[in-house]
Order: C-alpha cells, then structure tokens, then sequence
C-alpha cells in the first residue's frame, strides 16, 4: 500500500457527483457570498454586515481551508475548515444558501467532510452551532452529532453555542 501524496481536505477542486462541486474560495466570490449571508441567520440575527462577512472570508487563517460550493454551476454556500484540531478537523463555517436549501447538499457536503476525515486518519469531527439555529442544529444531529459542550452567550446575549463532536471509530 502507498501513502497518499495529499492529506484531506485538500485545497483543490472535488467533484462530488450531479453537478455538486468544492472548489478553493475565489476572492472575487467574497462580496456575493457576504451579501448573501448577511440575510440569514445566523449571520443575519448577530447583525453581522455584509462588507464584514467578506472581510473575514478573505482573511488569511493557518490551518483553514475554504471551499465555495457550486451546484449546477451557481454558487451554492461556503464550507471551511480547520485541520488539524482536536484528533479531528472543525467545521469553522458551513452555509448552503436558501435557494439550494432542503435538496440535500447539506447532508452531502458532511458527507464528503466525515470521508475527508476519515482518510486523514481523524478521531472526531467538530462544530459549534447557535442554539436559535434550530434547522442547522437538526442536520447536525440527523448526521450525528451531539453535544459535547454549551457556551453561554458567546456570540450574543440571548443565545448559547452548542459544541458539537461526532465521533468517527
């Protein structure tokens, strides 16, 4: 057996299969997806601007790698991920547009994400929701994960982080 000349995650394009595509965060995709999340939650209930969403998409983080999601050739969402954390990668940003919403590409992009891991070697994947996120919270848990913490009115008052894990062996 050889070993694999590229680690997970890499920061290339990945066919996913009818018409479902990752392919590394182009800077001039920012400003759309920026606007785009600013009108929903949660981005939307922090009041999280648009021209700070993209800021934050073009900054450069270590160990974070950014996909744009295309479905049908349009841009569909935005996948990011930390690798390595804690024996696993963390899901730093995950968003499927409304539009592209209720078809499935969730379930399918963590999919492809626990397959990622899994060939890294990886013991866990991570996540934090907002407790208002109710619908993102569900998929997690329909995918999985469950609750490894809860922090307290981290990003606003009226609302809780869920630390979410699933184990992968």
């Amino acid at each position: 057996m050889t070993a694999s000349l590229h680690g997970p995650f890499e920061n290339v394009r990945h066919d996913l299969g009818d018409a479902l595509i990752l392919r590394p965060l182009k800077p001039e995709n920012t400003k759309a997806l920026g606007a785009a999340m600013a009108e929903i939650p949660p981005w939307s209930v922090v009041n999280w601007s648009a021209p700070s969403i993209a800021a934050s998409l073009q900054r450069e983080i270590p160990a974070l790698t950014r996909f744009e999601v295309l479905q049908d050739r349009r841009l569909a969402g935005i996948v990011a991920i930390q690798n390595p954390f804690l024996h696993g990668p963390y899901l730093q940003l995950f968003c499927v547009l409304p539009e592209f919403q209720g078809r499935g590409l969730g379930h399918r992009l963590l999919q492809w994400i626990e397959d990622e891991a899994h060939k890294g070697g990886a013991r866990q994947l991570w996540l934090c929701v907002s407790t208002f996120n109710t619908r993102a919270e569900a998929l997690y848990r329909r995918f999985g994960f469950e609750q490894a913490g809860l922090l307290d009115k981290l990003a606003i008052d009226e609302s809780d982080e869920i630390f979410m894990r699933k184990r992968l062996f």
